[in-house]
């Protein structure tokens, strides 16, 4: 969806004195466009006279060259910094995010719309997997799915239903594939070992590699600043803050226990 934009005003600096003066008149410029904005309900055009009067105070010894700086934030630049401010993320962290934000902000978006109950219909390629040891029925086999996902996806609620309605599920999850070529397209996971379900179900999700070769897989590239692992350079069994961040994800959750010991349960009973 489209945001007005909100055009940061040009001008030149002044000095110590006259900002001074103009804080003042700018000030109560600020309080009446308060006002202005309660009776107009939230006027976007009056949200952006608010902060064009606030950009020229801070702004004022300086001045500023630049029209395209734009003074609404939207909904994933508004994400961002709020993770940056919870999570006591840097200015650079938060400038990388923003300068990335043509591989996350699809990501961000898909997430934001999300059910609070994700409905996984899961099926068999072809004939069931000759697990060993095998499930003890179907519905322990969907319960090590969800063991498996929900502490990669912190405060996220999966609901893992064998055979269940393909039209009516968020994502579908079809297992036994003849290949080793697990891959997502549409709302369709399609998986030759399940453990990998979180990293392809991430791309359902809208999330890219970290790497744009196989070569480079485990590089660390197109990562914050200073990371270095994440579910998608294969390299480890959470995601990077950039990847939480986008799936709003907690960034000070470490599940990397739980998640390691629901992949072992789930691919140590494969007979490939």
């Amino acid at each position: 969806m489209a945001h007005q934009p909100c055009y940061a005003p040009v001008f030149s600096g002044s000095s110590a004195f006259v900002c001074f003066l103009k804080a003042i008149y700018y000030t109560f410029l600020l309080l009446l466009l308060i006002i202005i904005l309660m009776l107009s309900a939230g006027n976007k055009s009056v949200f952006c006279a608010f902060r064009r009067a606030s950009f020229r105070i801070q702004k004022c010894r300086k001045g500023n060259s630049d029209p395209t700086i734009n003074l609404t934030p939207d909904p994933y630049e508004r994400h961002v910094r709020a993770y940056k401010n919870l999570y006591g993320k840097d200015d650079t962290w938060e400038q990388w995010m923003l300068d990335n934000r043509n591989r996350y902000e699809n990501a961000f978006t898909k997430a934001s719309q999300r059910p609070n109950v994700l409905d996984i219909a899961f099926r068999y390629d072809t004939n069931p997997i000759a697990y060993n040891p095998p499930w003890t029925n179907e519905a322990e086999h969907m319960a090590a799915l969800e063991a498996l996902a929900e502490p990669a996806y912190a405060d996220s609620n999966f609901n893992f239903i064998f055979n269940g309605d393909t039209s009516a599920s968020y994502a579908n999850v079809i297992a036994g594939i003849p290949t080793n070529s697990s891959h997502a397209t549409g709302k369709d996971v399609y998986l030759y070992f399940e453990g990998i379900f979180n990293h392809e179900f991430a791309h359902l999700m809208g999330v890219l590699h970290h790497y744009d070769t196989s070569a480079q897989t485990g590089t660390g590239q197109h990562m914050p600043p200073g990371e270095t692992t994440c579910i998608m350079d294969r390299n480890s069994n959470q995601f990077c803050s950039a990847c939480r961040t986008a799936l709003h994800i907690p960034l000070d959750v470490d599940n990397q226990a739980a998640i390691d010991a629901a992949v072992a349960n789930i691919n140590d009973r494969y007979p490939y």
